[in-house]
């Protein structure tokens, strides 16, 4: 998937996971891909991750905070940890941090597919990331979080912009 949206080998990725079941093996595709992976375990001693170990909500504040402060943020997955992510990702950058979602229904299709060929997936996931990489602040939908898509003009501003309007009044 990274491969067909344009990442290449010299691409520094951080995976952001908890315990992979049998890592060594599993990542090994991965690691040969993109020779540039890390983790938290490779960026930190045993020593400097010893107080955080026995917590799982540390160690995932750990992935939570460099993926918060990284230049582009790839997610596959639902849940609280990407929702929050994105939202604060717009709010702290003002609607403008990359953030790539891929349609799931649409790769479960292409990864299904054994007569797609590299050229055909490839221009499937380009476009995929070029339709989920827009920048800017996203029109909140009437179902959508207020995690994942923070208004410009919420609560927090509105408010201090009618206590404005109310002291310059008096």
């Amino acid at each position: 998937m990274l491969r067909g949206m344009g990442f290449d080998r010299s691409t520094y990725i951080y995976l952001a996971s908890g315990k992979i079941y049998d890592a060594e093996r599993n990542m090994a595709p991965l690691l040969e891909m993109f020779p540039n992976l890390q983790t938290k375990q490779m960026l930190a001693s045993n020593e400097e991750l010893s107080p955080f170990k026995n917590y799982s909500s540390r160690m995932a504040a750990i992935d939570y905070t460099v993926c918060l402060h990284s230049e582009a943020f790839v997610t596959t997955q639902g849940g609280n940890f990407p929702h929050f992510l994105m939202g604060h990702r717009r709010y702290l950058y003002g609607g403008h941090s990359k953030t790539i979602r891929p349609d799931k229904r649409k790769l479960a299709l292409l990864f299904d597919n054994p007569n797609i060929g590299w050229k055909g997936f490839k221009r499937q996931m380009l476009n995929m990331r070029s339709h989920s990489d827009s920048k800017g602040f996203e029109l909140k939908r009437p179902n959508d979080s207020i995690y994942s898509f923070p208004c410009p003009d919420c609560m927090c501003h509105t408010n201090k912009s009618e206590d404005s309007r109310s002291s310059s009044a008096t």
